[in-house]
C-alpha cells in the first residue's frame, strides 16, 4: 500500500527474417512479445543533527555545505550497494572463491556475453562495462605484466607498457571493456569479492524522484535536523548479459 509499481517492458527479439521468392506472399506474421519486470521503488534516507553551538562556532555556510556533501555521499553509497547486490544473482560466475582473476577469465567473460546464449535476449549489446574490486583489477594488471605470461613477455613494447603506465585513471579498458574501480565492493569473511562484467540491459534501476533535502529546527534541542531522502528500486533484467566476477581479493599489502 502506498507504493507505486513500475513495469519495465523489454520486447523479445523476433524470429530470423525469411528468404523470399518473387511473386510469393510472405503470409507469416511475428507476434510482438514483451517481457515485464515489476519494480517497486522504496524510500531511503539519512538524517543528521547540527547543534546551534556547532553552527555558531564553525560558520553556518561551511558546516551546512559539509553535512550536505556527507549526506549525499551516504545516499549514493546505499544506491551503489543495492546495485552491487544484484551481481550475486548472475547465473554465470568466474573464476570462483579463493581464485585470482586473470586475463583468461576476463576474455572468456567478454566472449560469453557476446555469444548468442539466450533466444529471448540474444548477444549482449555493446558497450560492456566491468565494476570490480581494486584487488581484482590489480590481479589483472599482474597477469598482463608478469614475465611468465604471454603478454608479459612482450612487456618491452606495445600495449602492456602503455597500460601499466596509464592505469588507475579510474576508467580503463581491456578487450574493449571499460573497467571501473568500485570502492563499494567489499571483501567477505574469507577475502573474496564479487564484481561483474555486464551490458546496460543486464540491470535496471528505477528512480522515482530526485533526492529531497529537508531541514527542521528543534528549539528545545537547540539544533537543526537535516536529512536527504530518495526513492528507488532495482532489478536484474537480462541474466545472459551479466557475468559475476567472484574471486580472491586478499590484500596485497
Amino acid at each position: 500500500m502506498g507504493h507505486k509499481q513500475w513495469d519495465v517492458l523489454w520486447h523479445n527479439r523476433l524470429a530470423q527474417a525469411t528468404a523470399l521468392t518473387e511473386g510469393t506472399d510472405l503470409g507469416q506474421y511475428e507476434q510482438l512479445v514483451a517481457s515485464t519486470y515489476t519494480i517497486t521503488p522504496s524510500e531511503h534516507g539519512i538524517l543528521a543533527n547540527l547543534s546551534k553551538r556547532l553552527r555558531r562556532r564553525q560558520g553556518d555556510v561551511n558546516v551546512m555545505s559539509m553535512v550536505g556533501t556527507l549526506l549525499a555521499n551516504s545516499l549514493r553509497r546505499r544506491q551503489a550497494n543495492d546495485v552491487i547486490a544484484l551481481y550475486d544473482g548472475a547465473s554465470k560466475s568466474t573464476p570462483g572463491a579463493s581464485l585470482a582473476i586473470d586475463v583468461t577469465h576476463f576474455r572468456g567473460s567478454t566472449a560469453y556475453l557476446l555469444t548468442d546464449n539466450d533466444t529471448q535476449w540474444g548477444p549482449a549489446p555493446l558497450p560492456l562495462r566491468a565494476a570490480l574490486h581494486i584487488e581484482q583489477i590489480s590481479d589483472i594488471i599482474l597477469d598482463i605484466t608478469d614475465a611468465g605470461t604471454q603478454a608479459g613477455t612482450r612487456f618491452g613494447v606495445g600495449w602492456p607498457v602503455e597500460m601499466l603506465q596509464s592505469w588507475w585513471k579510474g576508467r580503463d579498458r581491456l578487450y574493449g571493456v571499460e573497467i571501473f574501480h568500485s570502492g563499494n565492493i567489499t571483501r567477505d569473511s574469507v577475502g573474496d569479492s564479487k564484481g561483474a562484467i555486464f551490458a546496460r540491459t543486464a540491470m535496471t534501476i528505477v528512480i522515482a524522484e530526485d533526492a529531497e533535502p529537508v531541514s527542521e529546527r528543534d528549539i528545545s534541542l537547540r539544533a537543526s535536523e537535516v536529512g536527504l531522502f530518495q526513492e528507488w528500486g532495482e532489478a536484474e533484467t537480462a541474466d545472459a548479459h551479466m557475468v559475476e566476477i567472484y574471486s580472491d581479493t586478499a590484500a596485497t599489502i
